[in-house]
């Protein structure tokens, strides 16, 4: 039995052995796999990205479906050097990384995907720093909530166009083989500003811009500062559709959206110049036309709820003048109706009907302020009231200068819903402060003007400018109008 026993445990060490000998084996020919498919990938990547001797227009979309205040895009022009895996580059992002090129390090890495990893501090670091004081970012901790590591998802047939994810960000990104043109008008002739300075000119001036697909129209508004653009198309009595998206410059004369506008099975993803207006092209390469109306299609307050605007304001004054946009109250053409308005809003008050009389009191406008991430917005209006303290004071009047008026807000909140299909529905919560209850027939006037009141809310147009009316639905007349910023 002895015997056996040993032979036994023999027999079991001898396939022990065998089997880590066989482990080892296959442990190192694993290991030689995977070196193998790193240099690979780091070879296909690598040679890929500096295949192009112009370089590449590298574009990254932050995630604003999620961080909507934050900015939309930023464009970059880059060049990867065939040895010692370096990268100059140049942004727009502001003057100066546009006018002076950059170089740092890059890596490829491979993990469960391809990653492009800018290794050494670039412009796009600069961007993505967290401190917010560096670059104007969003928020401190997140910067402009750009990666500067990116999978590499999947490259075009013909090897133009490299598809990316931000690995920490979600990062969209995409980068496009670059012309010689392209190169040379931003790597060496520094024109990104000047890019930039022409499409701010073609929006210049331009109010009621729209896309036209099919035989419908949806309203179009370009926010360069913001790095955006919306869509909104007016789909029923109650409904809005709306598309967000970032937008960023994509060579000499191009803005590219991050995510194509589906408007009648045309997926409009490029804004272009031509002649130093805007055109529109879809997925396709198609040309869609851009048109500019006298009045957007989708009215005043519709508009409210595609976040095309964070604050609406509509100044007014019953002394004399209307604020800013038209000429005195005493040549305006419904000049007793406003006052008679302003009276009768703040008809709760003796006081007040008397102090605007008087020219103690002056109403100076009032501003639809949005606090998207608490799905609130303010109504605030605003006030002067005479300061007859204050050195030289003339005495209150129809002429008497506003530095002599004390400037008062009275605030009043609302929540405001989005269900489904993008139906707008607002809850009053009250005022702000307790001051602001003191004129609530002035207050209650705003607010049943953007339901179903007496007023209501429309588009006015001068030659340079989209402007917001405030206006009587019994008869017509334009009360007050005002900017939407």
């Amino acid at each position: 039995m002895k015997t056996k026993s040993l032979i036994n445990t023999i027999y079991v060490a001898a396939a022990a052995l065998l089997f880590l000998g066989s482990c080892e084996k296959e442990s190192g020919d694993l290991r030689n796999y995977a070196t193998e498919k790193i240099d690979a990938n780091f070879q296909k990547y690598d040679s890929l990205l500096t295949s192009s001797k112009a370089g590449w227009k590298f574009l990254a979309y932050p995630n604003i479906a999620e961080f909507p205040s934050n900015k939309g895009g930023f464009s970059f022009m880059m060049k990867f050097a065939e040895k010692d895996q370096r990268v100059t580059m140049v942004s727009d992002f502001d003057s100066e990384m546009g006018g002076k090129v950059s170089e740092s390090k890059y890596t490829i890495k491979f993990t469960s995907l391809s990653t492009l990893s800018f290794s050494t501090y670039s412009y796009i670091h600069h961007i993505a720093d967290p401190n917010s004081m560096v670059n104007g970012g969003e928020k401190l901790g997140w910067g402009n909530r750009l990666d500067f590591e990116y999978s590499i998802l999947k490259t075009s047939a013909n090897q133009d166009t490299i598809y990316l994810k931000g690995n920490l960000q979600a990062t969209d990104a995409i980068m496009i083989r670059a012309s010689e043109q392209e190169s040379n008008a931003l790597l060496n002739q520094f024109q990104y500003e000047n890019i930039k300075a022409k499409f701010a000119k073609a929006v210049d001036g331009k109010v009621g811009l729209h896309v036209k697909t099919g035989n419908n129209l949806s309203v179009m508004t370009l926010s360069l500062d913001q790095r955006q653009i919306v869509f909104a198309k007016d789909i029923s009595a109650d409904s809005v559709y709306i598309h967000r998206t970032g937008i960023a410059y994509n060579g000499t004369n191009s803005i590219l959206l991050n995510k194509p506008f589906n408007s009648d099975g045309i997926m409009v993803s490029e804004i272009f110049l031509e002649n130093g207006k805007l055109v529109a092209k879809d997925t396709k390469g198609t040309i869609v036309p851009v048109e500019e109306r006298e009045f957007p299609v989708i009215p005043a307050f519709k508009m409210y709820r595609t976040g095309a605007y964070s604050t609406i304001r509509i100044p007014y004054d019953n002394t004399r003048w209307i604020t800013g946009y038209k000429a005195e109250t005493l040549d305006w053409p419904h000049r007793t109706q406003v006052q008679y308005f302003l009276g009768e809003t703040a008809g709760a008050d003796l006081g007040i009907i008397l102090g605007v009389i008087s020219g103690q009191i002056r109403f100076y406008d009032v501003t639809v302020q949005f606090k998207a991430a608490q799905r609130r917005f303010l109504l605030n209006i605003n006030f002067g009231f005479y300061d007859p303290d204050r050195p030289n004071a003339p005495g209150a009047g129809y002429s008497t200068s506003d530095d002599f008026y004390d400037r008062f807000t009275f605030p009043y909140q609302y929540r405001y819903t989005y269900n489904q299909d993008e139906v707008f529905t607002m809850y009053y919560e009250g005022p702000q402060f307790v001051y602001a209850a003191q004129l609530p027939n002035l207050k209650n006037a705003f607010k049943n003007s953007l339901i179903d009141g007496q007023y209501s809310l429309k588009y006015t147009k001068t030659n340079k400018e989209l402007l917001i009316a405030f206006y009587d639905k019994r008869t017509g007349n334009v009360l007050f109008e005002g900017q939407p910023y």
